[in-house]
C-alpha cells in the first residue's frame, strides 16, 4: 500500500459524486458497473457518462436499463453507454454476460461491482445459494473471473467493490475455527439472521478486494473496498418493511444516492488515490476504525474463500480457459 501521509482531505460525507469528478478527464476511459437501475448505481453511472466516459451497464432489467440510458442521453446526447444483460442470481447468465463483454473487445479502466441485495424476496439463487451470498459475492466473483484479464490488459486500472460497515455483524466468535467462519461467510448457518447474512456477504466482498490487492497490484490494478455511507437513501431495503420505515424516518440525517456514490466515483477515478490500493474507504477517505479489522484482514480466511469461490465457479460453468 502506498504511503499517503501528506494527503489533505479534499472531500467529506456530504460531497456529491459530480463534485469528485471536477477537473478529471475520463473521456478516454471505460467503466463497467453492475446494478445501475436503482440506488447509488444510477448516480455512479450517470455522473461518469455525463463526464464523457464510456459506461457499460451490467443489469438484469433491460427495460429499466434503457430508461436510465435515455435519461442520460436527454442530458448529454453524445453520451457513450452500452448495456449487457446479466441476472446475478444465475451464474450461467453471469458467464454469458462476461463472455459477451470480452467479445466486444472493450477495455476496462474501472470495474465497479456495485449491485447488491438485502433481505431478498427469493431466499435462494437459481444455483441454490443463499441469496445474499449468491448475488453479492458468488456472482460478482464469477463476473470478475471472466473480466479480470481485460482489466489487466487495460492497466493502469481499478476495481471497486462495494462493502458495508455491516460487515461487522457476522457473528464471528473467537472460538471459531477457519471452517466455521467460512460457513458463516457463505450463508450456510441456518441460525444467522438476514442482517448477519448481509453483513457476511459484505465482509466476503471486502475479502475479495484485499485478496485482489495482493495478487493484482503488480499488474497495475488498484483495488478499493468501499462503504457508500451509513443509511444511504437507496431502495436496497425494498423487501424489508422495517427497513423502509427506518429509511423514511432517517431521511433528514442520511446521505442521498449522489452522496453515497461519491466514494465509489472517487476511488474509481481520482488521481489522488490512483496507487493507494488494498484499503477500505468511506466518505472519500480510507479509515478502518469502524470495521472489524481482525476479521477483515484475515489473510487465511480470504484465501480459503477465494478457493471456495473458484470451486463453485468451476463446478457450475466449467474451467475458464483464458485465466
Amino acid at each position: 500500500m502506498t504511503s499517503d501521509r501528506k494527503r489533505v482531505r479534499l472531500f467529506h460525507s456530504r460531497t456529491h459524486a459530480h463534485e469528485v469528478l471536477k477537473g478529471i478527464n475520463v473521456s478516454e476511459k471505460t467503466f463497467v458497473i453492475t446494478g445501475t437501475t436503482s440506488g447509488i448505481g444510477v448516480d455512479t453511472a450517470e455522473v461518469l457518462a455525463l463526464a464523457g466516459a464510456h459506461v457499460v451497464f451490467i443489469n438484469r432489467n433491460l427495460k429499466e436499463s434503457e430508461n436510465q440510458k435515455s435519461r442520460i442521453l436527454e442530458k448529454k446526447p453524445d453520451a457513450k453507454i452500452d448495456i449487457i444483460q446479466c441476472d446475478l442470481s444465475d451464474l450461467r447468465s453471469v458467464r454469458r454476460a462476461g463472455e459477451e463483454y470480452v467479445a466486444r473487445k472493450w477495455p476496462i479502466h474501472g470495474l465497479i461491482l456495485n449491485a447488491g441485495v438485502f433481505r431478498p424476496a427469493v431466499l435462494k439463487t437459481k444455483d441454490g445459494f443463499e441469496s445474499h451470498f449468491g448475488v453479492n459475492v458468488v456472482a460478482h466473483f464469477a463476473l470478475l473471473r471472466v473480466l479480470l484479464p481485460v482489466v489487466r490488459r487495460s492497466a493502469p486500472s481499478r476495481i471497486v467493490i462495494l462493502s458495508s460497515t455491516l460487515s461487522t455483524r457476522v457473528g464471528f466468535k473467537k472460538s471459531m475455527n477457519l471452517e466455521q467462519k467460512l460457513r458463516l461467510l457463505c450463508g450456510e448457518d441456518p441460525s444467522s439472521s438476514a442482517l448477519q447474512k448481509y453483513g457476511a456477504s459484505k465482509l466476503a466482498d471486502m475479502h475479495l478486494a484485499f485478496k485482489l490487492h495482493r495478487d493484482e497490484q503488480k499488474n497495475g490494478i488498484s483495488t478499493y473496498s468501499v462503504h457508500p455511507g451509513d443509511a444511504v437513501r437507496t431502495d436496497i431495503f425494498r423487501n424489508s418493511p422495517a427497513g423502509k420505515v427506518l429509511s423514511f424516518l432517517t431521511t433528514p440525517f442520511t446521505k442521498n444516492s449522489s452522496q453515497g456514490a461519491a466514494t465509489t466515483v472517487y476511488c474509481a477515478t481520482h488521481p489522488e488515490v490512483k496507487e493507494i490500493s488494498g484499503r477500505y474507504w468511506e466518505s472519500c477517505w480510507d479509515d478502518e476504525l469502524r470495521i472489524d479489522k481482525e476479521a477483515a484482514r484475515d489473510v487465511e480466511l480470504q484465501e480459503e474463500l477465494w478457493k471456495k469461490l473458484e470451486g463453485i465457479d468451476d463446478r457450475i460453468n466449467g474451467k475458464i480457459e483464458h485465466l
